[in-house]
């Protein structure tokens, strides 16, 4: 297991770096401080003791479980426009209004694992996040920032993320 003080549950470094990304996701689509997602995020998992990789979690993205951390799935939040009003469901909570923003890409210095193994250790977030993440621990060892880009929302951002990392078109199912 890796030793965090972070989630009120156990996890191993992949699962640590999958709910850092749920919570990067939290605070770059809705409008959360980093403290209110990491209690959202230990909130909603409270009775989960541990997460390892390969666990039931991961059948999701960390953006499906931002979302449904947020609206709840009560909400059905997966349902838009028209299809909200044939199921009579009200509006959701906004999203974090556009804003034009300077998003910053950190990637660790030094890999410690071997070649065979993966982990997809890297931070992209709005670049005044960066200090509370290492504050929080949630960002641990040394990193780089790599690459920024400007963008008016993170989706967008991501996007051009995508393309400057050559991992293809990026598009989001929900």
């Amino acid at each position: 297991m890796f030793e965090n003080n972070v989630w009120s549950f156990k996890t191993d470094y992949p699962s640590f770096l999958y709910c850092r990304d749920i919570l990067i996701d939290l605070i770059s689509r809705f409008p959360l401080t980093q403290q209110e997602a990491i209690k959202l995020i230990n909130t909603r998992w409270a009775r989960i003791e541990e997460i390892i990789e390969g666990d039931i979690t991961y059948h999701e993205l960390p953006k499906y479980w931002s979302s449904d951390m947020y609206w709840e799935s009560d909400s059905l939040w997966w349902k838009k426009g028209n299809e909200r009003n044939i199921y009579n469901l009200p509006e959701l909570k906004p999203y974090r209004p556009d804003n034009e923003t300077k998003y910053e890409l950190w990637e660790p210095l030094n890999n410690h694992l071997n070649e065979s193994d993966y982990v997809d250790d890297y931070v992209f977030v709005d670049n005044s996040e960066i200090n509370e993440l290492i504050d929080n621990q949630l960002i641990i060892g040394q990193y780089n920032k790599t690459w920024e880009v400007t963008s008016k929302n993170y989706r967008e951002a991501l996007k051009l993320l995508h393309e400057y990392k050559g991992w293809g078109t990026y598009f989001e199912m929900y």
